[in-house]
């Protein structure tokens, strides 16, 4: 197979899928969990949707959504992406106090029903949203730009990088 520009960016998303993949697991296993487990492997996932998800989210919209509209040339072409993202937030936030309450009442059943809802809806939205960038919008960005510059584009994302914003 042809390797494509944007590969590097598409083998980030791979890594990130183990994560999504574990919140759908725990949508279905939480009514089972005791206290400690839920409590450990419930940070765990908040833990990883705030430290690795949402700094993701913010370097796309920083470097990445920038060059794909210009390669559009539509200045607002990954608007739809952006509310993706802050629909996303939100939802993590709504999870991470979701998780506190049911953690102080453990095992409240209907407490427990808002964290499946939430890990669910959560997964099912960054989902279709890392499906909506690889087959749209990096398809795009495939076609204007070299293997260099696309891993270019990657390398500034990091936020370690001398030319992250």
């Amino acid at each position: 197979m042809i390797p494509l520009p944007t590969d590097p960016i598409r083998k980030e998303h791979l890594e990130l899928l183990p994560h999504i993949h574990e919140m759908e697991q725990a949508a279905v296993e939480v009514t089972g969990w005791n206290h400690e487990v839920a409590s450990d492997r419930l940070h765990q996932i908040v833990h990883f949707l705030e430290g690795h998800l949402l700094p993701h989210a913010v370097a796309e919209e920083e470097i990445l959504y920038p060059a794909i509209d210009e390669a559009m040339g539509a200045p607002n072409a990954t608007g739809t992406m952006r509310i993706d993202h802050d629909e996303i937030a939100t939802r993590v936030r709504r999870l991470r106090h979701t998780t506190s309450a049911a953690l102080d009442t453990w095992p409240d059943q209907e407490r427990i029903a808002g964290i499946v809802r939430g890990l669910s809806a959560l997964a099912a939205i960054v989902l279709l949203h890392f499906r909506k960038e690889e087959e749209v919008l990096l398809a795009v960005l495939d076609s204007v730009l070299t293997v260099e510059e696309a891993q270019a584009l990657l390398e500034s994302m990091d936020p370690d990088h001398p030319n992250h914003p």
